[in-house]
């Protein structure tokens, strides 16, 4: 269950379980900029079907001001897709993965075109891969989902905020 938001429209700090149903309950129809919210959302499920075709189970970490109730609208939602190493995945799967995650410094020949960032979904998704049980990943991820960030884009220092987590 999403527990109630702050008096800042933020998750309380910690890790907090939900389906995907919940999610679109409290962060698309009871939410700010609900039509923005469900396109967002709809990509969100659209990518959770491709990545659960490919990685049998897991979890993804929903962060981002999707999961915020803020005035300006939510660009993305981001994710953190933690893969269970349990279940063995081919070269063909890492072939198959390695387009749904956001990726950093591409460039294409032609024509030439350099880009910072390149996200799945058109860029309604804000996704990376963490390896399940590796405690440097999870922490490191744990630790930026729960960083608030300041109008300027900077985190405030001794503030924190919760995340979601979906298992499948």
């Amino acid at each position: 269950m999403i527990p109630a938001l702050t008096s800042s429209g933020l998750l309380p700090p910690g890790r907090h379980r939900s389906t995907m149903e919940e999610i679109a309950e409290v962060f698309v129809e009871r939410a700010p900029h609900t039509e923005r919210r469900r396109r967002i959302f709809r990509a969100f499920e659209l990518y959770a079907d491709m990545i659960q075709e490919i990685i049998e189970s897991g979890s993804f970490w929903v962060n981002g001001g999707f999961c915020t109730y803020k005035a300006d609208p939510p660009n993305d939602v981001d994710l953190a897709v933690i893969i269970d190493q349990s279940i063995p995945l081919t070269s063909k799967d890492y072939d198959r993965l390695a387009p749904l995650f956001t990726l950093q410094g591409v460039q294409v020949a032609q024509p030439a075109i350099a880009t910072p960032r390149v996200q799945p979904m058109g860029g309604l998704i804000d996704s990376f891969a963490v390896m399940a049980g590796i405690a440097v990943q999870e922490q490191y991820w744990h630790d930026m989902w729960s960083k608030v960030k300041g109008p300027d884009g900077q985190p405030v220092l001794g503030a924190s905020k919760g995340y979601l987590e979906v298992t499948w």
